[in-house]
């Protein structure tokens, strides 16, 4: 293994990813697709955000990897996770092509969650535990996730991303920090999934009206509880979360200038074009048609 020395003349990974988020105007969380990366060692002396590493090889791959309080040897498969908490050392080195997601959370936005969620008081620091080539369903799940959006170029929204960086850093929260404390009133164990499983519902059905009990029916919940966990992760009401996704959508088809606006109310579930715009001007400042304009 190199020391200290050494790494300094290492240089980050060569060539770029197939795919990044750079683009798409994530605040929160950003993603890269990385496939086939030839064999080379990578080292980044201090992290700007936490990372979360998700090796996506087909088969096994020799990893040599050096942090801050480990050195190790092994065999990344796929699925296996790691994490890294912003400020750490990281270096790499693998023996055969590597095919990988890189998933990156702000610090600030991480805390936040942190301080609004119950999990610490202001003021304090977040710290993610170090793990290597960790299985964590969920984890997993909420990265394709994130990855359907990027490889979709962001057609879910940004309320859709932001839902689920919510949803990721509230799950790092309860299983991979040591120091932060729950306030009582926080579930001991967040339903990611089931809040999920409604925001992808909501998704599927935009072009009519959803119940609450039609929700709670799909996620398992009673109506108050899955009130209260939408609330917790998304920062919004079931209700309020649909009408802003539909929103999302209406701002993609009204830029596609596929569609009149009749044709895009009736087909994101509104009652009738008036009640688009109402809301339309409500969460962006404009009309429809003064947003069209301004494209």
């Amino acid at each position: 293994m190199k020391n200290s020395s050494d790494l300094q003349e290492i240089k980050p990974i060569r060539n770029g990813p197939l795919l990044s988020s750079g683009n798409l105007g994530w605040d929160q969380i950003s993603l890269s697709k990385w496939q086939g990366v030839a064999p080379q060692e990578a080292y980044e002396p201090a992290l700007s955000k936490h990372l979360i590493v998700i090796h996506t090889t087909p088969g096994p791959v020799k990893v040599f990897e050096r942090g801050d309080g480990f050195n190790e040897e092994g065999t990344a498969r796929p699925g296996d996770i790691n994490l890294f908490s912003e400020g750490e050392m990281s270096y790499c080195r693998w023996e055969n092509d590597l095919s990988f997601l890189r998933l990156e959370l702000d610090p600030v936005f991480v805390k936040k969650v942190a301080e609004h969620s119950g999990f610490m008081t202001s003021g304090g620091n977040i710290e993610l535990n170090h793990k290597l080539r960790i299985n964590d369903p969920k984890l997993f799940h909420l990265s394709q996730w994130s990855l359907d959006e990027l490889q979709s170029d962001g057609a879910g929204g940004k309320l859709y991303i932001d839902s689920l960086a919510n949803l990721l850093t509230v799950h790092l929260l309860q299983n991979y920090t040591s120091t932060s404390k729950k306030q009582a009133s926080v579930p001991s164990k967040m339903t990611e999934q089931q809040v999920s499983r409604a925001i992808e519902y909501m998704h599927a059905n935009l072009d009519r009206e959803i119940s609450l009990e039609e929700l709670a029916a799909v996620t398992n919940m009673s109506h108050s509880y899955l009130s209260r966990l939408f609330k917790h992760a998304t920062g919004l009401s079931p209700h309020q979360y649909l009408i802003n996704i539909r929103i999302d959508k209406a701002k993609s088809l009204i830029q596609s200038r596929n569609f009149t606006m009749a044709e895009i109310s009736a087909t994101l579930g509104f009652t009738d074009q008036s009640h688009m715009n109402r809301h339309f001007k409500r969460i962006t400042g404009l009309s429809p048609r003064a947003f069209l304009l301004s494209r």
